[in-house]
């Protein structure tokens, strides 16, 4: 485990070492270590080619910016981001409706809980959750959904939930509608069909695909969720936690299965042992310990 870990700290990720520094070693922000690993993160390559997205004055790149920024664990008070903050609601339409709630899991991450916006929309949106834990497919022109739930749920667009109200805990918030996307999971056993136990819902959402996305969330993410939210260890998790352990290779690190032609921030190779993916089920496994 520790040559994994030294792995993950490696200089030339300096978002991982950053993140695995911070959230998985839990070492504080003060530490000599760590402040020298926050400013090589600030002053990185990878860094600045996410904050360029915001000079681009297009929705999708803010929102990707915004999505890359939470994941390297910045926050508004680390990189000047409030002006495009506002900007992105202010441009908030309906052609960002499946994006919107992965949009406040990253404005609650980089430190916009307080926000009035946000404030607002957390319990508009929670209030959407239905008695089965899904939420419908938002697309009215689709026919059918993917995930082929009952009643047009969508799978995709509920792991959006589950990530959203993970980090929501993270700051203290625990909202009623928790407890029924829990015993959706619960129910389907993560990722499988609950009248076919040995069927994944989505196929590419049973791999780890990464970076992620509204509508691409790699199993490592879904175990991360529940992780937080107090369920991993629930025996209904153990196929989903077989399943991700059966991506990994002799060392004990993850292999990203799948990714976008080109991905909003650099994350390595397909087919390749993956820092990213690695990292999230370690802290997975931190978080499924703690609580």
């Amino acid at each position: 485990m520790n040559n994994v870990i030294n792995w993950l700290l490696k200089d030339d990720t300096p978002e991982v070492k950053y993140r695995a520094m911070t959230e998985l070693l839990g070492m504080s922000k003060d530490d000599l270590e760590v402040k020298k690993a926050y400013e090589n993160l600030l002053s990185s390559k990878r860094l600045n080619l996410v904050m360029d997205k915001f000079k681009c004055n297009k929705k999708w790149e803010d929102i990707n910016a915004f999505l890359a920024l939470a994941e390297f664990g910045l926050t508004h008070v680390d990189v000047p981001i409030d002006e495009y903050m506002e900007r992105i609601i202010k441009n908030m339409n309906l052609s960002m409706k499946c994006a919107k709630i992965l949009l406040l899991r990253n404005l609650v991450s980089l430190g916009y809980y307080e926000h009035p916006w946000v404030q607002e929309q957390i319990p508009l949106v929670f209030s959407t959750i239905r008695q089965d834990g899904t939420v419908r497919c938002l697309d009215k022109t689709k026919k059918t959904n993917d995930s082929k739930l009952l009643d047009m749920g969508c799978y995709r667009q509920t792991t959006t939930y589950l990530l959203l109200a993970a980090e929501l805990k993270k700051v203290g918030i625990i909202l009623p509608q928790f407890e029924l996307l829990i015993k959706f999971y619960i129910n389907h056993y993560v990722a499988f069909h609950s009248d076919a136990p040995g069927k994944v819902i989505i196929e590419d959402m049973a791999g780890t695909f990464y970076p992620i996305d509204h509508v691409h969330i790699g199993l490592q993410m879904i175990m991360y969720g529940l992780s937080v939210l107090s369920t991993a260890n629930h025996p209904n998790c153990e196929k989903a936690w077989a399943l991700l352990d059966s991506k990994k290779d002799i060392e004990s690190k993850y292999i990203l299965s799948a990714s976008f032609a080109e991905p909003y921030f650099n994350v390595g190779m397909v087919g390749q042992p993956n820092k990213w993916v690695t990292l999230y089920v370690l802290l997975s496994e931190k978080y499924r310990t703690k609580y």
